[in-house]
């Protein structure tokens, strides 16, 4: 899921379109996660800067927790 683009580092905290990019999941979804308060992040003023090492690190542990044995 990591945008490793030019192998260039990329910030901790991203503001919601850039952490879209960096994720690949839709900004709407990202919104109603801020709404619901399941959206790791911090407010600076009017901006909601995404903490997107922890955002991945929770969708992975959802995800191996989500899978179905067949």
């Amino acid at each position: 899921m990591k945008n490793t683009e030019n192998n260039a580092i990329q910030p901790v905290f991203q503001p919601i379109k850039e952490a879209v990019k960096t994720t690949g999941l839709s900004e709407w979804y990202m919104r109603q996660a801020l709404k619901n308060g399941t959206l790791p992040h911090i407010r600076t003023g009017n901006k909601v800067l995404v903490n997107v090492p922890r955002l991945l690190a929770e969708l992975d542990t959802q995800s191996t927790h989500s899978l179905v044995t067949l």
